[in-house]
């Protein structure tokens, strides 16, 4: 018999139709169900506003929570890089943390976003001041004014340039404008303070500093302006009363330690001194100052194997103080120019401190590279209808120039060349990371290093390797030189041995004279321990002849 074989079906659109409302409400269930059950899949957050930040750091700021403040400001900046307000209060904020160069950074930014703001204006001119700038700083402060006569804090950040400037009187009495304008103004009676105590009038000072802190009780470099004042006045209790509070309210600043140690040595209390001096340092090795007081304090009190032992780094990091003004670095170009070869600069960064406390506590400076701006012509001036204009178009105004008639297409071939370079002040050197770097056509790249107010140094040549990157160090050699009293107080730790060390004694008392040669120099006294030959003529004294005609010694 045949058995034939069933046909074999497709499904029934019937089937069909049952089979997608399954699947749809499938789908359904699983875009619905609740989020207890779903628990392998991430949470949504949603984003917080930028003015949440923003709210943040005015409240970390107005407790003196100095770091946590400019943290929340940098959060508020990159979520919302058009508002000027976050640019703002952290520049305020990183000069009173000392980065001062960060702070005119940020503070050219809120003034480029926003010209016509006196509060953006006055900012502005307190950082110049703190970079040294003081033709800058008038003008910004000027400027404030303009915008806004009855703004206080303007007239205080320009009394405090012209105090740097030492213009007395005009630093008292735009400081006096300011108190009129607003006595409950904090920053008028702070830098109505500093015009009185650069002029040595510490009692008076005093008074408006101790104003500054009642009207803003958590400020802490006010606490450190006050201490100053009592510890020239001789009231080293105070002093010291108003430095621990500011350690209280800036715990990771090591000038606060710093100047707590010298008050407490001042005040015959060496131990605690001691005690200070080393948290100083634990805050930030880079502090010199801080070793070398506590040296001096080891080698007055005659324990010189101690002083040996913190002398030497006092002086290493004294003599590469002056990177603390290094600002930029630019990487140049040999490029054939209308009138033959000529170096251009294509690449450049500004250095920064780190945000981050424990990075920044070396004392570290990093700069984010990028290719210059060039172009050939000039922002236009007559864009600039008011003062603040006119000020953000002078910060414009440093995009490089070319003349009308010259190629700037080499330019183009940077644009993708990005890179960092990094700055330790205790070494002195300097490490540069760069990528897609085009190979140079003549001579090698030359990398320059800017320092406050106008010194350039070249630090050498580099070129790319075969990926057109770049990873090179470069070490500074040159040196500052340090407080006298710590080569000559390293050099008699030396001597003062038992038995002394001449052969390592000598070469510092040497340099010690190379300072300051005068005859009070108590090196003088060490050489006459450990004699060299090549110590340079011993100080005689001067005879001037009387009208009586005897002879009197001037020393």
């Amino acid at each position: 018999m045949y058995i034939r074989k069933e046909k074999k079906q497709g499904p029934s659109l019937f089937r069909v139709f049952v089979l997608t409302i399954l699947i749809l409400a499938g789908l359904w269930l699983v875009k619905s169900r609740p989020d207890w059950a779903r628990p392998f899949e991430p949470t949504p957050v949603p984003t917080l506003p930028a003015r949440y930040f923003i709210n943040d750091g005015d409240i970390a700021q107005a407790e003196g929570r100095l770091h946590q403040a400019i943290q929340a400001y940098e959060q508020a900046i990159a979520l919302e890089p058009e508002n000027d307000l976050p640019y703002l209060q952290q520049a305020m904020l990183l000069t009173d943390a000392g980065d001062t160069a960060r702070a005119l950074l940020r503070a050219e930014q809120a003034v480029l976003l926003n010209p016509n703001s006196p509060q953006n204006l006055a900012g502005y001119c307190r950082t110049l001041d703190w970079e040294g700038q003081y033709a800058a700083a008038t003008e910004a402060c000027e400027c404030a004014i303009e915008l806004d006569e009855n703004y206080a804090p303007a007239y205080a950040f320009l009394s405090e340039v012209y105090a740097d400037e030492a213009n007395w009187i005009p630093a008292r009495t735009t400081a006096q404008k300011a108190l009129e304008i607003d006595f409950q103004s904090p920053e008028a009676h702070h830098n109505m303070g500093y015009a009185l105590e650069v002029q040595g009038r510490y009692r008076e000072a005093v008074e408006f500093y101790e104003n500054a802190i009642a009207l803003r009780p958590n400020q802490a470099s006010y606490y450190m302006a006050a201490g100053r004042n009592y510890y020239w006045l001789g009231q080293l209790d105070q002093a010291a009363d108003r430095f621990g509070e500011a350690i209280k309210l800036n715990p990771t600043d090591a000038r606060g330690y710093d100047q707590l140690g010298w008050t407490y040595h001042a005040n015959g209390q060496d131990a605690r001194a001691i005690d200070a001096l080393e948290q100083a340092i634990k805050v930030n090795p880079g502090q010199y100052r801080a070793w070398g007081r506590l040296g001096s304090i080891y080698y007055l009190r005659q324990n010189y194997e101690e002083a040996l032992k913190i002398l030497p780094t006092a002086i290493n990091l004294a003599e590469h103080q002056f990177l603390s003004k290094a600002r930029s670095v630019k990487i140049m170009a040999q490029i054939e120019g209308p009138t033959g070869p000529e170096s251009v600069a294509v690449v450049q960064g500004r250095f920064e401190h780190s945000l981050s406390e424990e990075a920044g506590q070396a004392g570290l400076l990093t700069a984010r590279l990028a290719p210059i701006e060039w172009a050939q012509s000039a922002p236009n001036p007559q864009d600039a209808t008011t003062c603040g204009g006119l000020v953000a178009h002078n910060i414009k105004n440093r995009i490089i120039v070319t003349s009308p008639t010259d190629d700037i297409s080499f330019s183009q071939i940077f644009s993708r060349t990005t890179g960092t370079a990094g700055l330790d002040p205790v070494t002195g050197e300097l490490s540069l990371s760069l990528a897609n770097v085009p190979f140079p056509k003549e001579i090698p790249y030359e990398l320059q290093l800017l320092y406050l107010p106008n010194k350039v140094e070249s630090l050498g040549y580099f070129q790319p390797d075969g990926d057109n990157n770049v990873a090179e160090t470069f070490t500074i050699s040159g040196k500052g030189t340090a407080p006298v009293e710590y080569y000559y107080e390293l050099g008699l730790s030396y001597v003062y041995l038992q038995p002394p060390q001449c052969d390592k004694a000598v070469p510092w008392l040497l340099k010690s004279l190379d300072v300051d040669p005068a005859y009070y120099n108590p090196a003088w006294a060490g050489l006459k321990i450990c004699p060299s030959t090549d110590s340079p003529p011993t100080p005689l004294p001067t005879f001037t002849p009387t009208p009586d005609g005897t002879a009197t010694s001037t020393p």
